[in-house]
Parts: structure tokens; sequence; C-alpha cells
């Protein structure tokens, strides 16, 4: 039987340019642009991973009655997942993400228009869908956040929190006992006063943040698909995808969830989830097209002899 999902977060569109140069506040830039529009945002990508690798995606989010809100929830349906907590906000326009690269920079525009829509009581309607896990993700406002973290201790299921984007005003210590959070290393310093950068001070760094946030897995995300994972009484690394865009990045937990719920082994769904993120990275592109499925992904392990 397939494991049920539910994803908490932001859904957007993606407006991708590729252009020979950057414009400065000095130049204006005249060329053909080359652009995409994909879907996009935490849970959408995260709803993706979990569908594409075998998983049963729940989605709780909020679109604008426009066509780009109609085109994603469409996009997210047509991939089987359950879109029945996909708020449409009226009169409101659908976020949109920006990205624009060069072959030398990228900059990055990540709005959150929309998060304010999901709040504690769409949060409780999803709870009726009756997943075995929850993915939240630290972008949407704190109440319905800290209400997902009551909600999964309700009904004894695993919460898993990524704070990749989290603004700096979120209360941590109200998330009570949680499952797993995931920090960039920005965070954790700014959080604990320690910048997690070896195996001593991703130690320090993981104990000093329970006194925080009561977690039962820290997780501290270093670049593409690297990270390190503490569990109190044992530590683990998970690899690095060298030479990958950043945004593969948020692929890393929702694959990790969904290998753990199958598994119940924390070490093989690290190694899964990095081997997802790889798979991703060697594909290119925009990161929601470039998920593997459940299939390339057993085929990509044993052409490489990958043991997990």
């Amino acid at each position: 039987m397939k494991k049920r999902i539910l994803l908490i977060g932001g859904v957007s569109t993606e407006l991708s340019m590729h252009v020979d140069t950057l414009a400065d506040e000095s130049k204006e830039v005249c060329a053909p642009i080359e652009y995409t529009l994909t879907p996009a945002g935490s849970a959408a990508l995260g709803a993706v991973t979990i569908s594409r690798l075998g998983g049963e995606a729940i989605l709780c989010s909020a679109v604008g009655d426009d066509t780009y809100g109609k085109e994603v929830v469409k996009f997210l349906e047509d991939l089987g997942m359950d879109t029945r907590f996909v708020k449409t906000v009226k009169c409101a326009k659908t976020a949109m993400d920006v990205l624009a690269e060069d072959a030398a920079a990228c900059r990055v525009y990540k709005s959150t228009a929309m998060l304010g829509a999901i709040d504690a009581d769409l949060v409780e309607e999803a709870f009726t869908s009756m997943p075995d896990a929850v993915y939240i993700s630290l972008d949407i406002p704190a109440e319905a956040a800290i209400r997902a973290a009551e909600l999964a201790r309700e009904k004894k299921i695993p919460s898993f929190f990524d704070g990749q984007r989290i603004p700096e005003d979120f209360p941590l210590s109200e998330l009570g006992v949680i499952d797993l959070i995931a920090l960039p290393p920005e965070v954790t310093e700014r959080v604990t006063g320690i910048s997690p950068r070896d195996a001593n001070s991703n130690l320090a760094a993981a104990v000093e943040l329970h006194k925080t946030v009561r977690s039962k897995t820290y997780l501290f995300k270093f670049g593409v698909g690297g990270a390190f994972a503490y569990k109190g009484n044992f530590s683990y690394y998970i690899p690095y995808v060298e030479g990958a865009d950043k945004r593969y990045t948020d692929l890393l937990v929702p694959a990790m969830i969904l290998e753990n719920l199958r598994s119940g082994k924390s070490v093989r769904a690290a190694r899964y989830a990095s081997t997802v993120v790889a798979i991703a990275a060697h594909k290119g592109g925009a990161p929601i097209i470039a998920v593997p499925s459940e299939t390339e992904v057993l085929r990509y392990v044993l052409e490489n002899e990958i043991e997990f």
C-alpha cells in the first residue's frame, strides 16, 4: 500500500529566464530572452517528489483564481495527487517566483504571496485526509505550522519540518515535540550561535538547537543533497552532489520522508534521498520536471551498484 504524505506549504509558478548577461543598476539588457514557466513552490516540489517516487501526496496550499493557479493545480492533479486542500483565493494572483541566470551567476526571487492563506483552519481540514506522515515548510504562518505539529502528535503520525526559508521571527520553541527539523547553516547559526561546518560544530549546534526545538532528528542542509543528521544516539552524513543547482536541495527531505516510512531506516532513507537528488541534477532543468521516477531510481541504483 502506498504511503500517504500530507505536504503543507507554498505553490507557485516559476519564471526562469536565461540571458547572456545579467542586468545591474547601470545597464539594461536587450536581447532575445529564453524563458520557461513551470510549477514551483516548496510544497508543490515536495508533492511531485513523493508522487514520482511511488508515494501518495496530499497537498495543502493556496493559489489565486487566475490562469496560473488553474494551470498549477491541473499539473498536480494530472500526476494523481490529492488537491482538495489547495485553497483558491478569489481576486488574488498566484505566487510568481523569478529566476534569472547567465553563464556565471543566478538570481532567485521567491514570492511569499498566498502563504498567508494557509491558515490553521485549512491545516485542520487537510488532516481529515488521514495521512501517514506530514511535511511542513516553515515559510507558512507560524500558527498554521504549530497547529500541524499539534495535530500530528494527536494523531500519532510523524511530522517533518523544513526550514529552508523560515522567517527570522518564527517561534521554533512553540512547535513542541516533532520528528525532524531541517535547517540551512545560516539559520542554525542564527538560532544557536554556532556555525555547523565540521563534525564537532555540527554536534555542538544540534545539542544547542535541542534547547530551542524538541526534535527527534536535526538535519543541517549543506549545498545540494549534502546534510548532517543528528538523532541523539547517533549521527550520519548525507553526501553532496557536486556541481548541481542548489534548487535541487528541496528534493531531499520529501524523498527522505517517503523512504523512511517504507523502510523504517534513517540512514537508508538519507542515502536514498541523496541518490534522488543526484539523478535529478544529472537530468537538469527545472527541479519539478527533473524529479526521477521510482523506476529511474531503481535502475540507477542497480547500474551503479549503490548500497543503502
